[in-house]
């Protein structure tokens, strides 16, 4: 199949009256034909007033509906026979996580919304339309106790949705388009002060004292530190090199290829897991005790719990990131040594996961203050609200 596109026609002036022309199909032809419509007096309507009309009589003739503008052939695309080729030569290629988000968002929206439009049908006020849809769309969750609730999604998850269609649709196809987007709201990220992640570590017990201490004192992902074996940890140098990553069992590699690194790890968390690890020299650093892959459910309980107890906001382990990046940041480690440590491509990455508490902000504006009130170089204040004298 393939589809002819859209017309708009021309306007031209013939005496008096304003006429328009366009392209009709011959039934059973592959070729069309000019034809020509009156559309009114130039005393009554400017030409641009007479395009409209043109434009409004080319609608209601149904000229450019979809349904007209397809005609059978053998090389029409769909959207749908487009998007099962990505799914199978480029989707396929993606890391599994990836794959089950994108094919769940291809399976959810795209396909129910232009499944059975061409790609010609496809345009920017047809994609318009859509995020328009997506921002008043809400999805369902089912949560502890089997509650269901409805939630409205999100403009981050709107404009996710949105950039797999334009991946699929292809640069060409959209490389002009001017899209409008819900507003992200800016809310500040949860993380974990020095304070409370040391009373996590503390009052944990067992392997999760030790997963926790990781975390704080490297900054890694919680799927990389599931993801450690025994042999990636060197206690003699003092160092854990991330290789791998863990998706739900499987171990894959890193999220980027910054991942790939070495942490050095201080001296009391080398000691933690020297005692984590005795005699074992291979294996899953972390695991249940049957030696499975932890879960991350169990690892989120087993937090959640923690975080309660202690009377805590709630928090994830990616916290425990946002929290290390901020300690680094605050002593001064450089840039160079924080990105290689937590494995960001670039210091911009870094600077949203750096985050100061109110305490440290106090600190850092007294000691950064232009005058010390008991110094004997302090501010004289005499004078500074006098009233500025102005010539007459």
């Amino acid at each position: 199949m393939s589809t002819r596109s859209g017309q708009s026609g021309t306007v031209v002036r013939k005496g008096q009256m304003w006429h328009g022309r366009y392209y009709a199909d011959i039934p059973g032809q592959n070729e069309r034909r000019r034809a020509s419509v009156p559309i009114g007096s130039i005393r009554e309507l400017t030409k641009t007033e007479a395009k409209r009309k043109l434009r409004t009589i080319l609608e209601q003739m149904g000229l450019n509906s979809d349904d007209h503008l397809v005609r059978l052939e053998t090389n029409v695309r769909t959207f749908a026979s487009v998007a099962e080729w990505w799914r199978d030569n480029k989707l396929s290629v993606f890391k599994p996580s990836s794959q089950e988000n994108m094919g769940d968002q291809i399976d959810r929206y795209l396909l129910p919304h232009f499944g059975a439009l061409t790609m010609t049908a496809i345009t920017e006020e047809r994609v318009q339309e859509f995020i328009a849809v997506l921002s008043k769309r809400h999805y369902t969750r089912i949560c502890k106790g089997g509650k269901i609730v409805k939630k409205l999604l999100s403009p981050k998850s709107v404009r996710n949705i949105v950039g797999l269609l334009t991946q699929i649709l292809g640069k060409k196809h959209c490389s002009a388009w001017e899209l409008r987007f819900p507003e992200v709201p800016i809310k500040e990220q949860r993380y974990l002060t020095t304070g409370e992640m040391r009373q996590i570590v503390n009052t944990a017990k067992g392997s999760w004292k030790v997963l926790w201490a990781t975390l704080a004192g490297t900054g890694m992902r919680i799927s990389e530190a599931i993801g450690l074996h025994v042999e990636d940890v060197d206690l003699k140098a003092g160092t854990v090199t991330i290789r791998r990553s863990d998706w739900k069992g499987r171990e894959v590699t890193p999220k980027t290829r910054r991942g790939y690194r070495v942490a050095s790890i201080d001296p009391v968390l080398v000691e933690m897991l020297k005692g984590h690890i005795g005699k074992r020299t291979s294996g899953r650093l972390f695991c249940t005790r049957n030696g499975t892959p932890l879960g991350r459910r169990n690892v989120n309980r087993n937090l959640y719990g923690t975080l309660k107890e202690l009377g805590i906001p709630k928090a994830g382990p990616h916290a425990f990131r946002h929290g290390r990046v901020s300690v680094l940041a605050a002593i001064g480690v450089p840039q160079k040594l924080q990105e290689e440590w937590v494995g960001h491509s670039s210091y911009r990455i870094t600077e949203r996961y750096t985050h100061f508490d109110e305490s440290y902000r106090q600190k850092m504006v007294s000691e950064s203050a232009l005058f010390l009130v008991d110094s004997p170089n302090g501010p004289n204040f005499e004078g500074v609200f006098q009233p500025i004298e102005v010539a007459a």
